[in-house]
C-alpha cells in the first residue's frame, strides 16, 4: 500500500475513551478523514495500589488493534500517540505500553497533566475563536484539567486528580443516584480543587468552554428539552434533580442522553457542578476542539489565523467557488442592518449573521432555484471550524431563510438565540440580499429600517421610487414597502 505523506494521525488513550483522528492536510489546513472512538474505560481498572488490572489493558490492546489498521500507509513520523491520566498513575504503565506500542509500532508518549492541559488550551485555540481571556474545562475519565488563557496563550494549567470514571467508581459503585453519594462525591471534587481554586479567582474572565465529552453531553441534554446550548449552574441543578428522580445510574433515562454516556454522566455533572459553583462560573458551552486537535497542530505546524471563523468561511467560499466580494457586501449590509434594528443587541449574535452572509450562497453551488435549503443542509453538515455545534446551526437557519417564502420552522429549530431575535436576523439578511443583488448598496443612505415591538418598517425615499423601479417591486415582494413584518410566535 503506498505511503500518504498528506495524512496526519492523532491517537489520544484516554481514562475513559481511545479517539483516534485522521486529518489530511491540505494547503496547511487539515480537513478531518475519519474520528475512531471506543469506551475502553482504562481507568475503571486501577485498582487502590494503582495497579492497572489484566482486563483494562486488554481492553485497551484490542481497541488499539483497531486503531492500527488504519495506520498502515500512513509515515509513522505523521503518528503521534499520547496517553494521559491513567497511566501517569499507573503503577505497571510500562506493561501496558510494551504491548500497545507493538501493536502499533508507534511510540507512546504519557504526557504530563501541565502537557496535557497545555494541549488542551491549543486545540481549542485553533478550533474556537476569541481574543477574550477564556476558561478552558475538560473532565476526563481520571482528571480534570481547568486552563486559563488568552487569545493563544495559557497563563494558568492545572491537571486535577479527578474525572468521570474514577468518580463513577469511588462513589457510584453502588449503583445509587442518592443525596449521600452525590454529597460525597461533591466534598470529594471541592477538597481536589481547593488547592488552586484561588488562582483562577485572582483573574477575570469573559468566556468559559468546555472540551470533554461530560460536558458535550450536558449540552446535548439541555437541547434535546427545549433549551438553549448555554449550561448554567441552574440548569446543572435541575439535570441533578432529574438524575436523582431515576434513583439508579444503570436506570439513568433522560431525554437526549446517549446510552454510552449513561455510566459517567452523573459523576461528570457532579465534577461540572462543583466546577461552577466553586469558581463562580456563570455560562459556558461546549467547543469541538481539544488535544488531538492540539497534536494535529502540532504534527502539521498549522497557523492559527487572527480570526479562525472569518478563515473557516473564506476557506469555504474558496471550496465551493462563491463570489467573496459579493458575499463580503452582503455579510456588511446585513450587520448594518442588525445594529440599526437590535441597537442592544449581543455582538456575537451580529458577527454570526455576518457569517451568515459570507455564505448565505453556499447552496447555489449545487442549485439556484432551492439554494437555501441546499445551504442550509451543507451548513448543518459541514466542519466549521471555530464555531460551536449550536452556531452551525444558527448560521444554517440564517442561510436556509435567505430568500424564498418566509418560513418559521427554522428559526425554531435552531438554539443559539430566542426564536424571535433569530427572525429579525433572518430578515436583515434578506433585506440585503435584496439590495446587494440588485448592485444597489450606494442607495443605503435612502432606506431607513425601524423596529417597535418587533415589528419592522423599512421606509424608502422617492429617490428609491422613483429611480429604482426594480429594487423597489422586489422590496414590496419581500412584504415591505412601509409596510411592517409582524413576526410576534
Amino acid at each position: 500500500m503506498p505511503v500518504n505523506q498528506d495524512l496526519y494521525v492523532a491517537i489520544d488513550l484516554g481514562s475513559n475513551s481511545f479517539h483516534m483522528l485522521v486529518v489530511q492536510n491540505i494547503s496547511g489546513t487539515p480537513r478531518t478523514i475519519a474520528k475512531v472512538k471506543r469506551k475502553v474505560r482504562l481507568a475503571s481498572g486501577l485498582d487502590s495500589d494503582n495497579i492497572l488490572s489484566q482486563q483494562a489493558m486488554q481492553r485497551g490492546w484490542e481497541c488499539l488493534a483497531l486503531f492500527a489498521e488504519r495506520l498502515e500507509n500512513i509515515p509513522p513520523n505523521n503518528i503521534k500517540v499520547v496517553s494521559t491520566a491513567t497511566l501517569r498513575l499507573a503503577k505497571n504503565a510500562h506493561k501496558f505500553c510494551i504491548r500497545a506500542e507493538q501493536i502499533l509500532g508507534i511510540a507512546i508518549d504519557i504526557i504530563s497533566g501541565e502537557q496535557e492541559a497545555a494541549l488542551i488550551y491549543h486545540g481549542m485555540a485553533v478550533s474556537s475563536q476569541s481574543a477574550d481571556k477564556r476558561l478552558i474545562i475538560d473532565i476526563g475519565g481520571a482528571s480534570t484539567e481547568l486552563i486559563l488563557g488568552q487569545s493563544f496563550t495559557p497563563l494558568v494549567l492545572n491537571s486535577l486528580n479527578m474525572g468521570c470514571v474514577t468518580w463513577l467508581e469511588r462513589y457510584f459503585s453502588d449503583d445509587l443516584i442518592s443525596q449521600h453519594n452525590i454529597e460525597a462525591a461533591m466534598a470529594g471534587a471541592t477538597h481536589i480543587l481547593q488547592p488552586v481554586k484561588q488562582d483562577y479567582l485572582n483573574h477575570q474572565w469573559q468566556l468559559s468552554l468546555g472540551a470533554s465529552g461530560s460536558i458535550q453531553a450536558v449540552q446535548e441534554v439541555l437541547v434535546a428539552q427545549g433549551l438553549n446550548e448555554q449550561i448554567t449552574l441552574d440548569k446543572l441543578q435541575t439535570l441533578m434533580t432529574l438524575a436523582l428522580a431515576c434513583n439508579k445510574i444503570s436506570e439513568l433515562n433522560l431525554v437526549g442522553l446517549k446510552k454510552e454516556r449513561r455510566l459517567v454522566f452523573v459523576s461528570g455533572l457532579v465534577i461540572m457542578t462543583v466546577l461552577f459553583r466553586e469558581l463562580g462560573i456563570d455560562t459556558m458551552i461546549a467547543s469541538g476542539g481539544a488535544l488531538r486537535e492540539g497534536l494535529i497542530n502540532q504534527l502539521i505546524g498549522q497557523s492559527i489565523a487572527p480570526d479562525i471563523r472569518l478563515d473557516c468561511c473564506e476557506q469555504i467560499q474558496k471550496r465551493f467557488q462563491l463570489d467573496g466580494s459579493q458575499a463580503l457586501q452582503v455579510s456588511n449590509v446585513a450587520k448594518s442592518f442588525a445594529r440599526q434594528l437590535l441597537p442592544q443587541a449581543n455582538e456575537q449574535d451580529i458577527e454570526m449573521l455576518g457569517y451568515a452572509g459570507l455564505l448565505h450562497e453556499i447552496g447555489a453551488s449545487v442549485e439556484y432555484l432551492q439554494a437555501q435549503k441546499h445551504g442550509h443542509y451543507m451548513l448543518s453538515r459541514i466542519n466549521m471550524t471555530g464555531f460551536s455545534k449550536e452556531q452551525r446551526r444558527f448560521v444554517a437557519a440564517l442561510v436556509g431563510s435567505y430568500k424564498g417564502s418566509l418560513k418559521q420552522d427554522l428559526a425554531k429549530q435552531q438554539a443559539w438565540c430566542e426564536v424571535t431575535l433569530c427572525q429579525l436576523l433572518i430578515t436583515c439578511l434578506r433585506l440585503s440580499v435584496i439590495i446587494v443583488g440588485r448592485g444597489q448598496q450606494d442607495r443605503l443612505a435612502h432606506l431607513a429600517l425601524a423596529n417597535e415591538a418587533n415589528q419592522i418598517t423599512l421606509c424608502l425615499s422617492d429617490a428609491i421610487k422613483n429611480n429604482a423601479p426594480l429594487l423597489t417591486a422586489e422590496l414590496i415582494q419581500e412584504g415591505v414597502d412601509n409596510i411592517y413584518f409582524n413576526f410576534n410566535t
